[in-house]
């Protein structure tokens, strides 16, 4: 049914996004967070839906007319000069090429994708069909998780969307802390009941999601997200009682091993898994030192050949964090944004990313400052931004620097500031 179902929408899909660039823009967003082919098992699950709403999106937006001029800002030419040092990595890789390049075509068509959102998004009516196209991937399929794991009193295993980006709780944990702001900004703009209601239980079923996931990047994000609200809210025993009472619900729900690895937040000198993420941090620093201008390239430190010719060098950042006690079996992953870009693409490479999450920031912070800015496309800066921050929070622990949300939040970036500027010279 399911097949049938998607079979008959999709050409009607296309068609819209044919006569509105900016829908093709939004189901990019919503195919490569949901992966409907996850969902279906006959003939549908063959069609590489993503792929053909990328091709029907580009296309109809170079046959529109009257096309609005597309700003080349700072943030744009960050993210193309990144694209180009990754490039250059892979090309002078020191680990599998196949692997590398592999990775490096999967980035590339996030970096398409970021271009798509800045020459496609134009209006604040864009900017909202988006957004609640990422609610409407990632943040739904949180909230079905969430609702298992209390029907099942938590003993539902929570895992992310089989065959997608969000396979990996961890990285589904992630997304759904950045896709909470996005869903508060949406129940602040909408009038209609039905959709604030529902939009109330998403929000509170991702909260039960990200704490049933046992991921500890993702209760971080989460952390830092609600101190965000805690410290910003006008009403803070309102939002102090929330808080509360989602935290005994969870207390209620979660299990004994849920409790002791969280613990090990506090313990992380004694925990094996937590060691192993050092050994992976200190082993991409090795990297970075030994090639300080473009790195090993994508993944390199999971490449077991590169891990071992810098594994005895492990002992000379003892000092740093002391992992002597611990053997790795087998290479491991960087388990951070931030190590995951240094070893990956080097020094250099790792400066020219913390230079887009910056300048991402803090183009959220100059349109929120604009005057004559519409209360609603104000909430709407500070709480994408707010996602940027979850993100880069949670990512923290987590091996997602190319990950297509992370890109599409700084596409959000370059595309609020335009239609703020546009919004502040209609007002003066």
């Amino acid at each position: 049914m399911r097949d049938i179902l998607l079979l008959i929408a999709f050409p009607v899909l296309l068609y819209f996004v044919f006569r509105r660039p900016f829908i093709g823009t939004s189901l990019w967003m919503w195919s490569a967070l949901f992966f409907p082919n996850g969902w279906v098992w006959g003939l549908a699950s063959n069609i590489r839906f993503n792929l053909i709403i990328a091709i029907v999106t580009i296309v109809s937006y170079l046959f529109q007319k009257n096309k609005l001029k597309t700003e080349i800002s700072s943030i744009t030419i960050l993210v193309v000069i990144f694209f180009c040092w990754t490039t250059i990595s892979s090309i002078i890789t020191i680990s599998n090429p196949d692997r590398v390049w592999h990775e490096w075509n999967l980035f590339m068509k996030i970096i398409i994708f970021y271009l798509v959102c800045i020459t496609t998004l134009k209006t604040k009516h864009h900017l909202n069909v988006f957004l609640w196209a990422i609610v409407l991937s990632a943040a739904y399929f949180g909230a079905g998780e969430g609702l298992k794991f209390i029907i099942t009193a938590g003993s539902h295993k929570l895992e992310g969307i089989p065959g997608s980006r969000l396979q990996d709780r961890n990285e589904l944990a992630v997304a759904l802390n950045a896709s909470i702001p996005i869903a508060i900004y949406l129940y602040s703009i909408t009038s209609n009941k039905i959709l604030k209601i529902g939009l109330v239980c998403v929000i509170i079923l991702n909260i039960v999601s990200i704490i049933g996931s046992s991921s500890r990047g993702g209760i971080v994000a989460l952390i830092v997200v609600s101190g965000y609200f805690f410290l910003k809210s006008k009403r803070k025993i309102r939002v102090s009682f929330v808080m509360t009472f989602l935290v005994l619900i969870g207390s209620f729900l979660v299990s004994e091993d849920w409790l002791n690895r969280m613990n090990t937040i506090e313990n992380m000198g004694e925990d094996a898994s937590m060691l192993g993420r050092f050994a992976a941090w200190k082993i991409n620093t090795l990297i970075a030192l030994d090639n300080p201008f473009f790195g090993a390239g994508f993944k390199a430190c999971e490449n077991i050949l590169v891990w071992k010719i810098y594994e005895p060098d492990l002992n000379t950042l003892d000092y740093i964090i002391d992992t002597s006690s611990y053997v790795a079996p087998f290479a491991k992953a960087a388990h951070s944004i931030y190590f995951q870009v240094l070893g990956d693409q080097g020094i250099v490479g790792f400066l020219l990313y913390i230079a887009i999450l910056t300048s991402a920031f803090f183009k959220f912070s100059s349109a929120n400052k604009m005057e004559n800015l519409s209360p609603d496309l104000k909430y709407m800066s500070q709480m994408v931004q707010l996602s940027l921050i979850a993100f880069c929070a949670g990512g923290a622990a987590l091996s997602i620097a190319y990950y297509d949300l992370l890109f599409a939040l700084i596409a959000l970036s370059h595309c609020i500031m335009y239609v703020s500027k546009k919004e502040s010279e209609v007002s003066c």
